[in-house]
C-alpha cells in the first residue's frame, strides 16, 4: 500500500512507519492499533485502544494540547513526537496512580519501624526516577509528613543484588587487609551507589516493599537546637574520656583500619567472673576515682542516646528494650547488674570508632537485635567536641554504605549529625577507607544487643550460669559481678 503513494504524501507515510515501529518496540500489550492515511491533507489519523487507557473521544480533553487538529473518532496526530508524548503521559499516570497506592503502604509500613508517636497528618507526595548498577529504576518519592517540625521524608526503593566490594574475601585469605588497588577499585564500584546526604530517608527492599534497610537523618549543625547540640556533644566528650579506660578492639574481622572501642557490659572474659564491664585493667588500676566518676556520667549519656534512637524509630527502640527486659540484660548505663531499666534504656554496650576507621563489608550475626541505631559526626580532633564553626574540609569518600543494595551514607561533607537505624543482623555494610586532611575526626558509633550477652544475663537471673561446666564446679560464693564498685576498688 505505501508504494503506491504519491511522493507527496511519502513523509506522512515515513511517520506511520515510524509510529508503528515505536508503539511495537515499546511493547503496547493488549492494544488494538488502527491507521489510516488523507492523501488530500497530508494527514494520518491513529486511533489506538491500549489496556491502559483508549485515547478516543472520552480522552480527546486530556490531550488536545499535544496535537491538532482533533478528530471525534480519535487522535489525529502529525508527528511521532506526539504519540512519544502521550506513551510518557500515561507511564506518568500510571506511575502516579502506583506512587499514589504505594504511599498508603509505606506509610503503614514507617509506622511500624519508625517514631510514630506524633499523630500523622495528611500526605502529599512526588515521584521522581533514578537508576541503579543493575540499571534497574529505583522510585524516589518525598512524603511529606507533617510534625512538629514537618520532617520531609524520602523513600528509596533498592534492588538487592549481592556485590563484592573485595573480591579477595572469596580467596583464601579473606581477613587480609585489601591493597591500594583494591581500595581504588572499590572507589570506581562506589561512583555508581546512590549515597544520601541530606533530609530524612528511608530505604526498603525493591522485591519485598514491607522491608526497611534503614532509615536515616541528616541535622545540619546549624538546624541542631541548642538542646540537641549540648547533648551530642556531651556524649562525644564523653566517648573521648571513655576511651582511655578501655582497650581498641584489634580484630581484622572488625577493624580494617582506625580505631574501634566498646564501653558497657559483655560477656565474662576471666575466670570467676560471670558478667562484666569492658575495661583497660591497668588504666583503671592507676586512676580508679577518674574512672569512677567517668561512669557516673555514662547514665546521662546512655539516656541521651536511647532518646535520639526512640526519636528516629521508636518501634524498633521498644523491640531492642524489650529484649533487654526479657533477658535482664543491664544498660550500658548501669554501674551493677540487676538494676532495672531506665525509660531511655535499649543497649549494654557501646561501640565507637574513630581515626580513619574502616571495615569490611560484614551482618552482625551474631547480634540478638535486628536493627541497630548509629550516629555518626566530625567531632575535633582534641577533645571531641563538636564543631562550634562551618563549614569545615570534606573528607572525600567518606560513606557508610550497604553494598548488596548499592547505596549508603555519604559522610564525606562533614556538615551534619547523621542518625541511622538499619538492619544490621541481616543487612551486609561496612565504613569506607577515606583520607582525612580535615583537622576534624570523624567519630562513629552504634548501639545493639550481643547474643551471647543476652544469654550471659538471663542464664544470671534464672541461675542457669551455675550449670555451665565453666562455673558447675566452682564455689558460688567465688564467683561475682564485675561491675564498677569492683574494678575501682581494685577488688578484682
Amino acid at each position: 500500500m505505501i508504494s503506491h503513494f504519491t511522493s507527496s504524501i511519502r513523509p506522512v507515510a515515513r511517520e506511520v512507519i515510524r509510529v508503528t515501529s515505536f508503539i511495537e518496540n515499546h511493547n503496547w500489550e493488549q492494544s488494538c492499533i488502527s491507521i489510516s492515511v488523507d492523501s488530500r491533507t497530508a494527514t494520518c489519523r491513529i486511533v489506538v485502544t491500549n489496556r491502559v487507557v483508549n485515547i478516543g473521544h472520552s480522552s480527546i480533553g486530556n490531550f488536545a494540547s499535544l496535537s491538532n487538529p482533533i478528530e471525534r473518532a480519535g487522535t489525529t496526530v502529525q508527528s511521532v513526537s506526539a504519540i512519544v508524548t502521550i506513551k510518557l503521559s500515561l507511564d506518568q499516570r500510571k506511575r502516579k496512580n502506583r506512587s499514589k497506592k504505594h504511599a498508603e503502604e509505606r506509610t503503614s509500613e514507617f509506622s511500624l519501624t519508625v517514631d510514630d508517636t506524633e499523630r500523622r497528618k495528611p500526605i502529599t507526595q512526588t515521584s521522581g526516577t533514578t537508576h541503579h548498577l543493575d540499571q534497574q529504576p529505583d522510585v524516589e518519592s518525598n512524603i511529606e509528613v507533617n510534625k512538629t517540625h514537618r520532617d520531609k521524608i524520602t523513600w528509596s526503593s533498592k534492588r538487592y543484588i549481592k556485590l563484592e566490594l573485595f573480591p579477595h574475601m572469596l580467596g583464601s585469605n579473606p581477613d587480609r587487609l585489601p591493597t591500594s588497588q583494591e581500595l581504588d577499585e572499590c572507589k570506581n564500584l562506589i561512583g555508581g551507589f546512590k549515597l544520601f546526604n541530606y533530609g530524612k530517608v528511608v530505604i526498603h527492599d525493591k522485591k519485598d516493599r514491607s522491608k526497611i534497610i534503614a532509615v536515616m537523618e541528616f541535622t545540619p549543625f546549624e538546624q541542631l537546637t541548642p538542646n540537641d547540640f549540648a547533648n551530642i556533644n556531651y556524649v562525644t566528650r564523653f566517648l573521648h574520656s571513655a576511651k582511655q579506660f578501655v582497650n581498641a578492639v584489634g580484630s581484622e574481622l572488625r577493624s580494617w583500619g582506625g580505631k574501634m572501642f566498646a564501653i558497657g557490659w559483655r560477656k565474662a572474659m576471666v575466670g570467676f567472673q560471670l558478667i562484666g564491664l569492658y575495661r583497660n585493667k591497668a588504666a583503671v588500676d592507676r586512676s580508679p576515682q577518674a574512672y569512677n566518676s567517668l561512669m557516673k556520667k555514662s547514665e546521662r549519656a546512655s539516656s541521651i542516646l536511647g532518646k535520639l534512637f526512640r526519636r528516629l524509630a521508636n518501634v524498633a527502640f521498644a523491640d531492642n528494650q524489650e529484649i533487654m527486659n526479657d533477658n535482664s540484660i543491664p544498660s550500658i548505663g548501669q554501674p551493677d547488674f540487676g538494676i532495672p531499666l531506665g525509660e531511655d534504656d535499649c543497649t549494654p554496650n557501646l561501640t565507637f570508632t574513630t581515626d580513619g576507621f574502616f571495615n569490611p563489608p560484614h551482618c552482625d550475626t551474631e547480634d540478638l537485635s535486628e536493627f541497630a541505631f548509629g550516629l555518626f559526626t566530625p567531632v575535633d580532633k582534641n577533645d571531641w567536641s563538636l564543631p562550634d564553626k562551618v563549614p569545615i574540609s570534606p573528607t572525600p569518600g567518606r560513606a557508610f554504605v550497604f553494598p548488596d543494595y548499592r547505596c549508603g551514607i555519604d559522610l564525606s561533607k562533614n556538615n551534619a549529625v547523621v542518625k541511622v537505624v538499619w538492619r544490621a543482623k541481616e543487612v551486609r555494610h561496612c565504613t569506607l577507607f577515606a583520607h582525612n586532611p580535615s583537622a576534624y575526626n570523624h567519630l562513629g558509633m552504634s548501639l545493639q544487643i550481643n547474643k551471647k550477652t543476652a544469654k550471659t544475663s538471663h542464664d544470671i537471673q534464672s541461675g542457669a550460669i551455675f550449670n555451665r561446666p565453666a562455673y558447675k564446679d566452682k564455689p558460688k560464693d567465688k564467683l561475682y559481678i564485675g561491675n564498677v564498685e569492683h574494678y575501682t576498688k581494685g577488688l578484682l
